[in-house]
């Protein structure tokens, strides 16, 4: 594996962050990085981790922390150690015991290497993606007048649990008035003839991230939701069409937000078009109004639009996609015609 960063080692504390080295999902240990190896240093562990090729395992007691960094240092002939800003005060201070020559790496270096995905990862968040397109084929069976927006976020958790997810995001289902909120979070209000319903959830596979958001209607729809529906569906497909390697985040972003914004509803796309994904549900480069960052091959972004109307509800649709040097490359099938139950 390697050291992609700029430091000859580096000492990695974050769970999640390790968990990008080693792809595991324990806490109770390091993970020593340089050129020369990958090794995850743990403790009280009562099992025997099945790491990948090429990373390598080492079980001490907490209290030799310090002195095997050292040891892994001289052994790669290496005498500064990097580490997160985020390093808990314990595991700092055991290493400062024994590596004199230590200091904090910059915040986002290990976030920006992360922001392009290998195969395996890709693989992985495709397998996320797949269960939570079954998911949502199951809930359109579910939902109908008198269940709860709780009710339908436990059944969407549910089927993911039992197609494969290690466990699920945090669930939105916003029904009716609530869908006009985009992080409105479940209640036991019920859904009634008439009303939008806004699910965006997902799950992890392996440590990664699906995302996805639909808006069915239940009963019959108003022309009105139709003309926001398809508004919608209009300025995610300008979206999808803007996205590719080498455009500012916020490119892609104005290219769909002045779908919307054209109409009488301009001003109700209330937050950015998308936002990086993997092992963190938003993470890396976004696409926003103000994101300057560049777009790269091999990122996973979500394109995400949406109308909100307080007092009347809204409409959010959401894919996720890889992004390639021509355009994306879509990891959720779920259809996005107004599904109507």
């Amino acid at each position: 594996m390697g050291n992609s960063l700029t430091y000859p080692a580096l000492l990695v504390s974050d769970a999640v962050n390790q968990r990008y080295f080693h792809h595991l999902a324990f806490s109770n240990g390091v993970t020593y990085v340089s050129e020369k190896q990958v090794t995850f240093i743990f403790w009280q562990m009562r099992e025997n981790p099945k790491l990948p090729e090429g990373v390598k395992g080492i079980e001490i007691e907490q209290s030799k922390l310090g002195d095997t960094v050292k040891k892994l240092l001289a052994e790669d002939n290496i005498s500064r150690l990097a580490v997160e800003k985020t390093i808990p005060l314990d595991i700092f201070s055991l290493v400062r015991a024994e590596v004199k020559d230590i200091f904090v790496a910059a915040e986002d270096d290990i976030a920006k290497l992360r922001e392009v995905k290998s195969d395996w990862e890709l693989e992985q968040i495709r397998k996320a993606c797949e269960i939570t397109d079954r998911a949502f084929e199951e809930v359109l069976h579910f939902i109908k007048p008198g269940r709860s927006e709780l009710e339908v976020a436990a059944f969407l958790e549910y089927q993911m649990r039992i197609l494969g997810a290690q466990e699920p995001n945090k669930t939105i289902v916003a029904a009716g008035k609530n869908s006009a909120y985009p992080h409105h979070w479940p209640t036991n209000d019920r859904i009634q003839s008439g009303d939008f319903v806004t699910m965006d959830y997902g799950c992890r596979f392996n440590g990664y991230h699906s995302d996805l958001t639909r808006t069915v209607v239940v009963g019959n729809p108003s022309e009105r939701q139709r003309r926001i529906y398809d508004l919608v569906a209009q300025a995610q497909q300008t979206g999808i069409l803007a996205v590719k390697e080498g455009i500012a985040g916020k490119e892609a972003d104005a290219a769909a937000r002045n779908i919307i914004d054209s109409t009488e509803f301009q001003g109700s796309f209330l937050h950015g078009l998308g936002h990086g994904i993997g092992l963190d549900i938003h993470e890396g480069t976004g696409l926003g109004k103000t994101e300057e960052r560049i777009l790269k091959a091999g990122m996973v972004v979500s394109i995400e639009p949406g109308i909100y109307l307080e007092g009347y509800g809204g409409v959010r649709i959401e894919d996720i996609a890889v992004v390639k040097k021509d355009g994306l490359e879509l990891l959720e099938f779920s259809p996005k015609e107004l599904i109507i139950l």
